[in-house]
């Protein structure tokens, strides 16, 4: 399988880089303890079931496969991949969830085979972007911030239950 490399950077309060680091703190936790909860403070970002919610976001018992680096100085939230394989179907959920109030964003992912060639995903309230042109991501966060009404959240909660140790 191909490696794919994912770096995104997100200016930022410790509060708010705090958020993804206790995301990516209680999945450690659950890999190693199947009855690890995670901290109170996510409760505020996800309710009070915030361990389904999670699960369900983040594709369980697939790996988040994204790291987090927080620099207080430019004060600047980085998200890595980890090991080339970062879950590109949890990370726009999560940005949704965690950073509503930062949307619109774009990132890109590379292959490694190939470099040159970029995919960008640009989340945002309203929807979901992929495009491999580079020159229209600025134009369409433009267009993305132009267009935004109130802020809005939107709750995307799992469907179906989470499989249990028995199935």
């Amino acid at each position: 399988m191909s490696s794919r490399t994912l770096s995104l950077e997100i200016a930022c309060t410790p509060d708010e880089a705090a958020r993804f680091a206790a995301v990516e703190l209680f999945l450690a936790d659950l890999a190693a303890d199947p009855d690890a909860l995670p901290p109170g403070e996510l409760d505020a970002v996800f309710g009070a079931n915030a361990k389904p919610t999670i699960l369900g976001l983040v594709g369980h018992p697939e790996p988040l496969g994204i790291t987090c680096r927080y620099d207080r100085d430019l004060g600047v939230l980085t998200l890595l991949g980890v090991d080339g394989r970062p879950n590109l179907a949890a990370l726009p959920v999560m940005l949704l969830w965690l950073y509503p109030e930062k949307l619109p964003i774009a990132y890109a992912v590379h292959v490694t085979e190939r470099p040159d060639l970029a995919v960008w995903t640009i989340v945002s309230l309203q929807r979901i972007e992929i495009t491999q042109n580079p020159d229209q991501v600025p134009a369409r966060l433009e267009a993305l911030r132009a267009a935004l009404p109130t802020p809005r959240r939107l709750d995307l909660l799992p469907t179906r239950p989470l499989p249990g140790p028995e199935d």
